[in-house]
């Protein structure tokens, strides 16, 4: 309970600095609508010269940059072994692309197949890092027919890079491992 308190603090904390960061690039308004109200100082002067009083734009913002992707591949996966007579598969890739300059955003991807277990199996993707790692999605997802998938998405330190991840069962039994 004190793990998820923790992670709601800082995720908070997170939405907060955007906030502010948002705010402050954009003069502290909130909107980046034009002015397009009638008041005199901003009806254009008629004739030339003059002292102004023409109507002013703000001009649209610079769209954000896109985030750099810092590492990314697939995953290879090896199932532990048969499991109800049949070899599941399993596919996968990750990615770790820059979000703010303390911390990365990692997205993996795992999808299962030909998986003999009943239908409404919960299975759960357990990403191993080099570094501090809070997921900030689910991490389960339920096999119907055999098959599932599941994007899981993290918040990682600065040092980190991708170790590994497990696919194991509710009893915390290792379904797959992959690299």
């Amino acid at each position: 309970m004190k793990l998820q308190s923790n992670l709601l603090t800082l995720l908070t904390v997170i939405l907060a600095c955007g906030l502010l960061q948002s705010a402050s690039a954009s003069g502290g308004k909130s909107s980046t609508t034009p002015d397009t109200s009638t008041s005199p100082s901003n009806k254009p002067v008629a004739g030339g010269g003059g002292g102004g009083g023409g109507k002013s734009t703000t001009p649209a913002p610079t769209p954000a940059p896109a985030r750099p992707i810092l590492s990314s591949g697939p995953i290879t996966f090896t199932a532990s072994g048969p499991v109800n007579g049949t070899t599941p598969v399993c596919t996968g890739d990750f990615r770790i692309q820059a979000y703010y300059p303390t911390l990365l955003d990692e997205i993996v991807n795992v999808s299962v197949s030909s998986l003999d277990v009943p239908d409404g199996t919960v299975l759960y993707v357990n990403t191993v890092n080099t570094d501090y790692s809070y997921p900030y999605t689910a991490n389960s997802f339920t096999v119907i027919g055999g098959a599932g998938s599941c994007t899981e998405k993290l918040f990682v330190g600065v040092a980190a890079s991708f170790a590994g991840v497990t696919i194991t069962d509710a009893t915390g039994a290792i379904i797959f491992a992959g690299n």
